[in-house]
């Protein structure tokens, strides 16, 4: 009976997609949690630096990744360099465990 949730459980974490932190809020759908609280919460409990890119501990993990873009600013005409923290389907669990463990509750789907 669990066999279809274990193998989808296992196709998951194993995936080398990543979602950006919008995504990860729907998906999870916590009351309460959008993109804008989940990177607060994430900053607060110390997975996150105050410019939104995680530590590289949870880099090293397999739970996040920067992308790097680059960029002409055209006021300066300086290339500039963006960063965008997305996240592996294992920082997805762990998202979630974390969010579950602070107490936030899921949506529930009528």
């Amino acid at each position: 009976e669990q066999a279809p949730k274990v193998e989808f459980y296992n196709d998951v974490t194993g995936s080398e997609t990543t979602a950006d932190m919008k995504t990860v809020a729907n998906v999870l759908n916590f009351k309460g949690v959008g993109r804008n609280t989940l990177f607060d919460i994430l900053r607060k409990e110390n997975v996150l630096q105050n410019d939104n890119r995680p530590y590289q501990k949870y880099i090293d993990s397999g739970w996040f990744r920067l992308i790097e873009s680059k960029w002409n600013n055209p006021n300066t005409g300086d290339v500039e360099i963006n960063f965008k923290t997305v996240v592996y389907q294992k920082g997805i669990e762990y998202i979630a465990k974390l969010l579950r463990e602070l107490g936030y509750q899921k949506i529930e789907v009528a």
